[in-house]
């Protein structure tokens, strides 16, 4: 197995925040448990979690995966990119209105460069048509997470504009890493570890390390590189949830992540999501974490349900928005 290089993300175990079973759920959580056994039990899916209310309503685990593993999110990472530049919005130090080049020159004589940071947060960079699953080039996520080549390479070799910037919905994981670009360079930082684990991993009452991959210039692989454990993942879920009810700036940022931002015209991406947020995807009252190959964290704010499922294809993918739907 070839080694992704990663940063640690410690966590502070006197600050974790611990979840406790549902006790005597009622009638329509104890089908809702029927179904997600049901869900759980699909081939392809390792680990599913429902919170109801902050607490366990149901838990499962496949081989190899356990309470302990690690699990790798692929493109749930985007949104956890998205949250992260809260904080330098939060200060002033960062306007989404603004282009890219305002805060980083790297990618300068790119659409990125001048695309503004919203358009990119709402993946409308004006960028090409990517190959295959938001990638921009065959082989893009493998040749990065290997150090064979910087994500910046890669953006700076397919830099023409397809499009005018704004003018439409276009899913290209590059955009998350431009994102990602502005948070280092304004933090004064290589990537954005330091933003994401001061807004974000330090806030979430984690029970273990988090991981980022980076590529071989030290940028954190922010559209697809973050792993922890499946009860951190529901954490995480939950932290957005407090977030957006605290009346603060950073809660109204996470709130305004979470809402739609732009319409999805694309059938090839995305196809049970008709809205997009930044760097969330939006479906009924819920927003999804998405990641290639069947890794979902869906959050209904009304219903106060958090689901988290980690799999190796996404084939069953209706029924987790299925039972999302149910409670």
């Amino acid at each position: 197995m070839t080694k992704r290089p990663t940063l640690i993300v410690p966590h502070d175990p006197s600050k974790t925040l611990m979840l406790e079973k549902k006790e005597n759920p009622n009638e329509d959580e104890k089908n809702r448990i029927l179904d997600a056994r049901e869900v759980a039990s699909h081939t392809a899916n390792l680990a599913l979690l429902i919170l109801k209310d902050g607490k366990i309503l149901f838990e499962a685990y496949k081989s190899p995966a356990s309470e302990q593993t690690p699990l790798f999110s692929m493109s749930m990472s985007k949104s956890l990119t998205a949250y992260s530049l809260g904080g330098l919005v939060c200060s002033g130090a960062v306007d989404i209105k603004n282009p890219v080049g305002i805060y980083t020159d790297e990618l300068r004589e790119t659409t990125w460069d001048t695309a503004s940071i919203r358009d990119e947060l709402r993946m409308s960079s004006g960028g090409k048509i990517p190959v295959y699953a938001g990638q921009i080039e065959k082989g893009q996520f493998r040749a990065a997470t290997t150090h064979q080549v910087s994500v910046n390479e890669i953006m700076k070799r397919n830099g023409e504009r397809a499009t005018t910037p704004g003018s439409s919905f276009n899913y290209l994981s590059v955009d998350t890493s431009a994102v990602e670009r502005v948070i280092a360079k304004t933090s004064g930082q290589p990537n954005l570890l330091k933003e994401f684990t001061t807004v974000v991993w330090d806030n979430v009452g984690a029970e273990a390390a988090g991981y980022w991959n980076v590529d071989k210039a030290g940028a954190v692989h922010a559209y697809a590189g973050f792993s922890a454990t499946l009860r951190d993942w529901g954490r995480l879920g939950l932290w957005t949830l407090r977030k957006m009810g605290d009346g603060s700036c950073l809660g109204r940022w996470i709130a305004e992540a979470n809402s739609p931002q732009i319409v999805n015209h694309r059938t090839r991406q995305g196809k049970a999501f008709p809205n997009y947020g930044y760097q969330v995807w939006i479906r009924k009252n819920q927003y999804w974490w998405v990641g290639h190959g069947g890794q979902r964290l869906g959050v209904d704010p009304k219903k106060g349900v958090v689901l988290v499922a980690f799999s190796w294809q996404s084939e069953y993918s209706k029924q987790l928005y299925d039972l999302m739907d149910k409670f």
